[in-house]
């Protein structure tokens, strides 16, 4: 009757705008409660890609930042077709990263709640710990070879590729891709990430590209990324005398004399690369994964 299409009509007034969306995903024609473990396992899947993406935001900002201020000060600049590949890969993973899916079973274990989180702080600040120091031994590094006379050392001049610059591009980008292979979750809440093919497979590109360029195995490839030929000699031994100024210093001064700068170079990125992996894993047990 009319009265109680009006009657109906007054009871949807109530409804506020967002009931419906909230209410969507749980409406089913089946009789089971399917719908609600499958909103579940997307639910954690969604938010542990949002968490991962927020650490590696940080990390990234922070190394970047300390980077740029290193370069500051000895008045180096990035290269244009360094930025731009650099924020290519970066674009790339983060699009790769959301391609995970959830799990076909739901986890009895919880993620964490909040970007804020316990657990989450003291990961990245683990992480940055590492590439603080990863940063200032290769800072130091191509500080031996430095000449106050090199025109790409000016801070308002063109830009020339040097040994400072290269150095710290291969150690940012590295950094960087290794804050997506130690910050991807993975099981138990979604894919692992041999799993996930795309990003699996662009981070071992990213790794063989790296450290090609670190051992200049292909020249080409440095000249179209704007690097400069990394020293295959030891420091000059004016240098190495005005540069003792610390312990720490002086066995990387003598590394660099021993190993040679490519060597230790890549030394240098796969302990980085190690210490990370191995921050993040004691990081988890810690929180009880």
């Amino acid at each position: 009757s009319l009265r109680a299409l009006a009657e109906a009509d007054d009871e949807l007034d109530f409804v506020s705008l967002g009931n419906a969306s909230v209410a969507s995903p749980f409406t089913t024609r089946k009789t089971s409660v399917r719908c609600c473990r499958d909103i579940l396992q997307q639910g954690r899947c969604a938010l542990v890609t949002m968490l991962q993406i927020y650490k590696i935001l940080g990390v990234n900002c922070l190394v970047t930042a300390l980077v740029l201020t290193a370069l500051h000060q000895a008045g180096v600049k990035q290269g244009d077709r360094q930025m731009t590949a650099e924020g290519l890969v970066v674009a790339g993973m983060f699009l790769f990263v959301t391609r995970g899916k959830p799990l076909s079973k739901l986890s009895p274990r919880s993620p964490p709640s909040s970007p804020l989180s316990s657990e989450t702080l003291v990961s990245m600040a683990g992480q940055f710990a590492v590439h603080l120091m990863t940063i200032l031994a290769v800072t130091f590094m191509a500080d031996l070879y430095r000449d106050d006379y090199d025109p790409s050392s000016v801070p308002d001049g063109p830009f020339n590729p040097n040994t400072l610059n290269t150095s710290t591009f291969l150690v940012t980008v590295l950094a960087t891709v290794n804050t997506f292979l130690v910050n991807y979750r993975g099981r138990p809440f979604m894919q692992d990430l041999r799993e996930n093919k795309l990003l699996y497979r662009s981070i071992q590109i990213c790794y063989v590209v790296i450290f090609a360029c670190a051992l200049d195995i292909f020249p080409p490839l440095n000249q179209l990324l704007q690097l400069s030929t990394l020293p295959a000699t030891g420091p000059p031994a004016e240098n190495l005398s005005s540069n003792n100024s610390s312990l720490v210093k002086n066995m990387i001064a003598e590394s660099v004399e021993l190993l040679g700068y490519r060597t230790l170079l890549c030394g240098i990125m796969c302990l980085d690369t190690c210490l990370v992996m191995a921050v993040e894993k004691g990081v988890r047990v810690m929180f009880q994964e």
